[in-house]
């Protein structure tokens, strides 16, 4: 599953426009001018974070709640699987045109070792993830939800599930419906986890170095 992920910040939000940008699909609304980047690290599960979605060839980057509200009013569902979205009725009318991207500059999940370890995940080469999702308009608005598969490479030695991610050439083929659901399972993607201590360790080791440099 995903659960948690990584909160944006403002250098990200511009990056992610950049790469909006280049999608041929009009950018018809943007409406995170005043957005404003919280200290809290996480985006946790009833948050709101940042997505992109499509609305026949106009897209909209924009605010959305993580996560549908359960039919009992009880909770929030936060992940759809990619192999059954066609089955599950909260899910298959979204399939056509509820269709969302979620940008994050990684994600968590905790390996079982004798206990839970905490271990954040990133693109292996740096860049930006870009999560497939599905939206839904809510009582308060927006909500999405994280698309899941079996997991690929390293990953699969930390849990057993990870987000389907697109590749920046894929963006316009999901956003824009052309991208069948059943492809969805099938794509590979490399990320590489490490422990979070490690990656705070990583973190002030790097910018140390940028300092130094400057």
């Amino acid at each position: 599953m995903c659960g948690r992920y990584s909160v944006l910040t403002e250098e990200e939000i511009i990056a992610v426009r950049e790469i909006i940008r280049n999608v041929s699909l009009r950018l018809a609304r943007d409406e995170l001018d005043n957005y404003e980047v919280t200290q809290q690290q996480e985006v946790f599960p009833t948050n709101h974070a940042p997505i992109v979605t499509s609305n026949g060839d106009e897209l909209a980057f924009e605010l959305g709640q993580f996560g549908f509200e359960k039919w009992d009013g009880k909770g929030v569902i936060i992940n759809a699987r990619s192999e059954t979205i066609r089955e599950k009725t909260m899910f298959k009318h979204l399939a056509g045109r509820g269709r969302c991207v979620v940008p994050a500059s990684g994600y968590y999940e905790r390996k079982d070792e004798g206990k839970k370890i905490k271990h954040l995940i990133k693109d292996k080469h740096g860049n930006l993830l870009f999560m497939a999702g599905l939206y839904r308009d809510g009582k308060d608005g927006r909500e999405f939800v994280v698309i899941t598969k079996e997991p690929t490479g390293q990953i699969r030695d930390i849990h057993d599930r990870m987000p389907v991610m697109l590749r920046t050439d894929q963006l316009e083929a999901w956003l824009s419906g052309e991208m069948p659901i059943e492809v969805l399972e099938h794509l590979e993607y490399e990320c590489t986890g490490v422990p979070c201590e490690e990656a705070v360790k990583q973190a002030e080791t790097g910018e140390k170095e940028q300092i130094q440099n400057d």
